[in-house]
């Protein structure tokens, strides 16, 4: 069972964007959700084994530059659950 422990989104160019990372045995899953206007969901699942894999993911998103900030705290959330680091 999986559990949230965090979840922040942002408009962009009339589309939101939405990352939620929840703690899943063995360990975290991120989940970015893009939204467009007419409320077709499109949704990524990144299984997280080491926080490098967020970086990876971060660097091939779209919208890495504006969702810097929310992959950030991302990775803060990782490295603040002492499973990682």
């Amino acid at each position: 069972m999986k559990s949230l422990i965090f979840e922040r989104g942002l408009l962009i160019g009339g589309e939101r964007v939405v990352l939620s990372l929840f703690r899943a045995p063995p360990g975290f899953v991120l989940e970015r959700r893009l939204i467009e206007r007419d409320q077709t969901t499109f949704v990524q699942v990144l299984p997280i084994t080491v926080p490098y894999d967020v970086q990876r993911f971060a660097v091939a998103d779209n919208y890495s530059k504006e969702l810097a900030p929310l992959y950030y705290e991302v990775r803060c959330q990782l490295l603040e659950s002492r499973t990682f680091g």
